[in-house]
């Protein structure tokens, strides 16, 4: 024979010396992730997943849009529509994912705007929602009540 193994058998592997300390650090990212798993798939869904699918949503009723005036031929008709369909858009957008954030926009609150400070679809919302309470709005917000 050729002093070569047959085919189909396999030699004894070496472990690389790190070998121990991977197997350390796999243990220890378990621990980490049992200790903080994260969001749950319905959080992730509402944070996150749902923002995307919300966003490529819009892009296919832009189109629409667009494409439904382009074919009538009204240029005047295809901006004034496009113009109503992104700023309910973002009136949607808004209404659901909207995040408090305390300095940002001061200017803006004087004058009573947005007239939501948390959306429905975020962290807060959700925390609060679970307690049974109102989210916690900053001390210069505008009253949610005052747009009923």
């Amino acid at each position: 024979m050729s002093g070569q193994p047959p085919l189909g058998a396999e030699e004894p592997v070496a472990l690389p010396e790190h070998t121990a300390s991977v197997a350390q650090l796999e243990e220890e990212e378990k621990r980490r992730a049992l200790a903080d798993p994260g969001p749950t798939w319905k959080e992730w869904l509402y944070f996150t997943a749902f923002r995307w699918w919300f966003g490529i949503a819009f892009l296919i009723l832009d189109s629409w849009v667009a494409v439904a005036f382009l074919e009538l031929g009204s240029w005047v008709g295809l901006v004034v529509s496009l113009l109503a369909a992104v700023y309910l858009e973002y009136l949607l957008f808004v209404y659901l994912w909207r995040r408090p954030e305390p300095t940002r926009h001061r200017h803006l609150r004087q004058h009573r705007w947005p007239p939501v400070e948390v959306g429905r679809w975020t962290p807060e919302a959700f925390a609060a929602r679970a307690a049974g309470t109102r989210p916690v709005l900053p001390a210069d917000a505008a009253d949610p009540r005052e747009f009923l």
